[in-house]
C-alpha cells in the first residue's frame, strides 16, 4: 500500500472513506479495511461510510443526468473523444439489460461515474434507480471493505512471518505491473 494513501486514510479516517467512495477511490475503502483489520478503524464504520458515500455520489451523477445528460455526455465525448465508443457500449447495455447494468456498473472500473449520469440521461425513473442503486451500493461496500480487511489480514501475516520476502514480493508486483501496462500502452499506440 502506497504510504501516501496509508497517512491520508490515517489523518482523515472516515472522512476519507467518504471521498474515497464519491470517486472511483476503491484504494481509499481497501486502504481503510485493511487498516480496520489492523485496530485503527472500526470495519462496520467503513462499511457504512462508503455505502453512504457511493450511494449520494451515484444519486447526484444520476440527477445531472437526468437534468442535463445529453450536454454532459456531448462534453465528456468532445472533451475525451477515446470516451465515445464506451459511451454508446454503456447506453446499449442499459437499452437491453437495464438492471443488470444499474446492479453491476460501480463494479466495472473506469465507468462507474459516466454510467449515473448515462442512467439519468436516459429518464431511467428515479425510485427505480434509487432502489437498485442502493442495493448495489450496499453489495459493493461490503465486498469491497471485506476483500480489503481480508488483504489487511493476509499482509499482516506475511509481513510477521516473511519479512522483508512481502515488501520484495510487492516491490516485484509493483514492477512487473508497470512494465506490464507500459508494454500494452505502447503496443496500443
Amino acid at each position: 500500500m502506497e504510504q501516501g494513501l496509508i497517512e491520508f486514510v490515517q489523518n482523515y479516517g472516515y472522512w476519507a472513506v467518504l471521498l474515497g467512495s464519491f470517486v472511483e477511490g476503491e484504494s481509499v475503502i481497501l486502504t481503510a479495511s485493511a487498516m480496520a483489520y489492523a485496530g485503527h478503524l472500526d470495519i462496520i464504520k467503513v462499511m457504512l461510510v462508503a455505502f453512504i458515500g457511493t450511494l449520494i455520489a451515484d444519486q447526484l451523477l444520476f440527477f445531472l443526468g437526468y437534468f442535463y445528460g445529453p450536454r454532459t455526455i456531448n462534453w465528456v465525448k468532445n472533451r475525451f473523444p477515446k470516451s465515445s465508443p464506451y459511451i454508446e457500449k454503456a447506453l446499449n447495455f442499459l437499452e437491453k439489460y437495464q438492471t443488470l447494468y444499474i446492479l453491476s456498473f460501480r463494479f466495472i472500473w473506469g465507468i462507474r461515474i459516466i454510467s449515473s449520469v448515462i442512467i439519468g440521461a436516459q429518464k431511467v425513473p428515479f425510485l427505480r434507480f434509487a432502489f437498485l442503486n442502493c442495493v448495489s451500493a450496499i453489495v459493493w461496500s461490503v465486498l469491497s471493505c471485506s476483500v480489503g480487511y481480508f488483504l489487511g489480514g493476509a499482509f499482516s501475516y506475511l509481513k510477521e512471518n516473511y519479512g522483508s520476502y512481502v515488501t520484495w514480493g510487492i516491490l516485484g508486483i509493483i514492477v512487473l505491473s508497470v512494465l506490464f501496462w507500459k508494454l500494452k500502452k505502447k503496443k496500443n499506440s
